[in-house]
């Protein structure tokens, strides 16, 4: 077997696997997928060179787009300037420099009709795949989203209903070349049968933009069709292709009269729209539809992820905040944003995000002007090479070349409202028809023949299996410390402190670029009496994992080490965003507390009855108001307090002994055991308050 046909082979096994992997004892599925691409795709790079010891010259095929993607590459390099975490900037660099690698290996061995379609056969039986896991969830035959039915218990293989959605888009039109180009009769009602299956599943998901985005890219191939009008190789498949179409068309009929395509708010989103159709006129009245449909699909968030995005374009105009640094500074531009008078109210009830939910804005905010200078270069130059291949080419790869850029297309659309270049399977797709659509199997134009002879190509090779080595150890590193990270965090969750913290403390030292681990850990060594180590470490997470959870513990852990500037200081972070309610009561109990180390008494006493207006059944603001007016000498109004926090503690105790089905409390979680042990605690703590008092 030929080197080229063994590469190939490897690209079909990647594309084939990397989808459909799931690694339980991780984060997440995305992370997984993450690692073990970054160790296969280094195989491949040693493969890919290893040819230079049999033939005395490598000759690689390289696409012009190549050159742009090298810019877009030195602007990741100098976003590092600006970023919070260099480190986090060099692990999302080695990303791209992979994903450009890969392109260029696929651009380079793919040369025949044949090699496309078991690559693109791969990525629907992927698909295919990927679909059924998603449909027995939806049944409920197997278990999806933790506490979810229906389409909310939709994770498939990818993590996520919305990034299974956006995979079959994109995968869909590129599809159809597996059906044109197979020749057994079974080949073809496979890819028949699976293009239908990736339709329907789309619409389950019930995601509006991929909704949205499939009949513009539709469009869009009909004019893009008219204009070379390749008609050989669909008079050729006619009959699958009426076959497609019409099955396409009658799953669209059947989901729009079928009450699955309701979404559980249409009756309120409805309502709301007819009411207005009465008074307002006909645009309005479309205005009003677009607005509702932009509302019950996070619309608004998304808003807020660009306005934030924004800000960080502005504040660094030229190298950005730092290539995956978005989500290291959303909370801090969050909170500095919400604070600001030109906010809108329902603007600032947003929470943090860890992507802005549009590609372009993303790029424009972690890499600057130059990032998106260097991305529009990429697909400009992409578009014109596309676009003078469809020229140069006969029909039966004209029609190939417009299936491909339709899968580039809906990516790139779909791009502008989510995250797919975030998502390891669409980032796969997407190199995959790039690296496809410019290939030797389409001719050489807009490409050059790269000569590497002798000691060059050794050279070359060498270079490729120093990285592959490096990034491999470093990745594979990186999932012990994510798998011990797990462990660690299991631990300390159930009350084994002392256990969990050498294992999180060891997860920090394999971790090239840890974030929450420095939160989880400083969580043990509080509970341990460690407090001076867990205030550096949650220092270190506020800069690296900045989250809610985060600011409140360092602030009560300031407030505890007897700090209260400094606790006012971090906790001023957090009071002008949207909080949970157990995370607001949690927040302004704890300013209230700062008050008390203040002495501002009057103060603390105005915040904690705000309070306990606010939230009438949290028991902690009673217990400190208790507290304020027993130091104060008021007796009746400390007794009033306590009496109140008392009746409150006695009930949740009584509610949560209640759920276990055992007198003896051997069914409850460990969760539920610690709660039950802090409110036996403080129900012993204010009957001797209450004993004290005259």
């Amino acid at each position: 077997m030929s080197p080229g046909r063994t590469q190939v082979i490897a690209i079909v096994a990647l594309v084939l696997l990397l989808p459909l992997l799931m690694w339980p004892g991780l984060t997440d599925y995305n992370y997984a997928k993450t690692i073990v691409g970054l160790i296969a795709i280094s195989v491949l790079l040693v493969m890919w060179g290893a040819r230079v010891w049999r033939e005395p010259c490598w000759t690689i095929h390289t696409p012009r787009v190549l050159i742009a993607l090298m810019g877009f590459i030195v602007a990741g390099a100098l976003s590092a300037i600006s970023a919070s975490s260099g480190r986090v900037v060099a692990q999302s660099l080695v990303l791209v420099i992979y994903f450009v690698l890969l392109f260029w290996m696929i651009a380079d061995v793919v040369r025949d009709r044949r090699d496309v379609m078991w690559i693109l056969m791969a990525l629907l039986v992927s698909g295919v795949l990927a679909s059924c896991y998603g449909m027995l969830q939806y049944a409920g035959v197997v278990g999806g989203s933790p506490g979810q039915i229906g389409v909310n218990a939709i994770i498939s293989t990818m993590g996520n209903r919305n990034h299974l959605g956006g995979f079959l888009l994109y995968l869909f039109y590129p599809g159809v070349i597996v059906l044109l180009a197979a020749r057994s009769r079974w080949a073809k009602t496979f890819a028949l049968l699976a293009l239908a299956l990736s339709f329907f599943m789309m619409l389950v998901v019930r995601q509006a933009s991929t909704r949205v985005t499939f009949p513009f890219v539709t469009l869009c191939l009909v004019a893009i069709w008219l204009i070379f009008r390749p008609a050989k190789p669909i008079r050729a498949n006619r009959v699958w292709l009426c076959a497609l179409a019409g099955i396409v068309c009658a799953i669209t009929l059947l989901w729009i009269t079928s009450p699955l395509s309701t979404h559980q708010d249409t009756s309120e989103s409805t309502s709301e729209i007819s009411t207005q159709s009465d008074e307002d006129s006909p645009i309005g009245t479309i205005q009003s539809w677009f607005s509702t449909r932009w509302k019950d699909n996070s619309g608004q968030e998304r808003m807020w992820f660009w306005q934030i995005g924004k800000r960080m374009l502005t504040d660094h105009p030229i190298t950005g905040v730092g290539l995956g640094n978005y989500k290291l500074d959303f909370f801090r531009y969050q909170s500095a944003a919400a604070s600001a008078d030109d906010v809108d109210d329902d603007m600032s009830d947003v929470a943090r995000a860890a992507q802005a939910h549009s590609e372009p804005v993303q790029i424009g905010a972690e890499l600057g002007s130059v990032g998106l200078f260097t991305m529009l270069c990429a697909l400009g130059t992409l578009a014109v090479s596309l676009w003078i291949r469809l020229k140069h080419n006969n029909e039966p790869e004209q029609l190939e070349l417009m299936l491909l850029s339709c899968g580039i297309l809906a990516f790139l659309v779909h791009s502008l409202v989510s995250f797919p270049a975030h998502v390891v399977g669409s980032s796969l797709e997407l190199v995959v028809f790039c690296g496809v659509a410019c290939s030797a199997r389409y001719g050489q134009s807009m490409s050059t023949a790269l000569k590497l002879c002798h000691w060059k190509g050794k050279l070359v090779h060498a270079v490729l299996v120093v990285i592959a080595v490096a990034v491999s150890a470093i990745a594979v590193a990186d999932l012990c410390a994510n798998w011990l990270m797990e462990r660690g965090f299991s631990q300390v969750a159930s009350g084994n402190h002392a256990v969990g913290e050498p294992i999180l403390q060891r997860s920090l030292d394999l971790d090239f670029a840890p974030r929450q681990t420095y939160y989880y850990l400083a969580a043990a060594q509080i509970q341990l009496g460690n407090l001076k180590e867990a205030q550096e470490n949650l220092e270190r997470c506020m800069t690296l994992f900045p989250d809610t959870e985060v600011v409140l513990t360092y602030s009560e852990l300031l407030v505890d080490m007897q700090e209260p500037a400094m606790a006012q200081s971090v906790l001023d972070t957090v009071l002008h965003v949207s909080l949970q309610e157990t995370d607001e009561q949690r927040a302004r109990f704890l300013e209230g507390r700062i008050a008390v180390q203040e002495k501002e008494y009057d103060r603390a006493i105005r915040l904690f009855e705000s309070l306990a207006v606010d939230h009438p059944s949290y028991e902690m603001s009673y217990v400190a108001l208790g507290q304020i007016y027993a130091g104060l000498g008021a007796s009746a109004l400390a007794r009033t307090s306590f009496l109140r926090a008392l009746d409150l503690i006695t009930q949740k105790l009584a509610s949560v002994a209640s759920d276990s089905s055992l007198p003896s409390l051997l069914s409850e979680t460990q969760q539920d055991r610690q709660e039950i042990e802090l409110m036996t605690r403080q129900i012993e703590y204010l009957r001797e308050q209450l004993a004290t008092l005259p």
